[in-house]
């Protein structure tokens, strides 16, 4: 069994790119369990080394985060940022990976992570899913009726895309697909789990088990590309019919 040493709210906020005392928003009674998932994501990513090489490439995005920042207001905003960043690695540490995953960065209101497996990619996007509410929860006990709840549930879309990945520097991937995922990420909506063609072809044997059955998406042509490739909805949250009481 892998063994976790503590990690401290400071190094928390490191890891996570946010600046010092985000992670102090976590309700205490849910930030022990925080903190040891995302401790375990980092000593994942400590003991084993990154080999460059073909990757699934997930984008997770905060949505209708515009609205947010204007409604909010900045400190508000930020913990709705902040929320969703640390609910995005905490999942990954929550479940047991088969293959090799790395967070890789926050990107502003989004999320950057590569996996070997597309079976892992699936279990965490459930468990972020699952997050999200978890934190929508609190946040609305939290602002107890306040109207600036509806602008605050956090909600993201997902695109998923396979291509080839290496390093200039720790956390700054060199990758045509990181660029190309960037670009299909406005064609879906929160909720959804998306990819383009490639995915599809590489991952279509596993849909069967995970009870996928893509939908034809737009077509779109990729940063590098010359003709127009599929993109594809894999799969809707179950949280995207809950109606939260405010």
């Amino acid at each position: 069994m892998m063994k976790i040493q503590r990690f401290t709210s400071t190094q928390v906020d490191s890891f996570l790119g946010l600046p010092k005392g985000s992670f102090d928003h976590i309700p205490n009674y849910a930030k022990q369990a925080a903190l040891s998932a995302i401790a375990k994501v980092r000593k994942l990513e400590q003991e084993h080394i990154f080999r460059p090489g073909l990757y699934y490439i997930a984008l997770i995005d905060l949505t209708a985060s515009t609205g947010a920042s204007k409604s909010l207001g900045t400190d508000l905003n930020q913990k709705r940022v902040q929320t969703f960043v640390t609910a995005c690695v905490e999942s990954l540490g929550m479940m047991e990976l088969t293959s090799y995953a790395q967070f890789v960065k926050e990107i502003g209101d989004a999320t950057l992570f590569i996996f070997s497996s597309f079976e892992d990619l699936v279990f965490w996007w459930q468990q972020a899913e699952e997050q999200f509410w978890s934190y929508n929860q609190e946040w609305e006990n939290e602002l107890c009726g306040d109207e600036k709840f509806d602008d605050f549930i956090i909600r993201a879309k997902t695109v998923v895309h396979l291509g080839e990945v290496s390093y200039i520097t720790p956390g700054n991937p060199l990758s045509l697909a990181v660029n190309q995922v960037f670009k299909i990420e406005k064609l879906f909506q929160p909720h959804q789990l998306g990819c383009t063609e490639a995915v599809r072809l590489a991952a279509g044997p596993l849909f069967n088990k995970h009870k996928i059955n893509p939908k034809a998406g737009k077509k779109v042509i990729l940063p590098g590309e010359k003709v127009k490739t599929p993109t594809w909805i894999l799969k809707t949250s179950p949280w995207a019919d809950y109606q939260y009481d405010s």
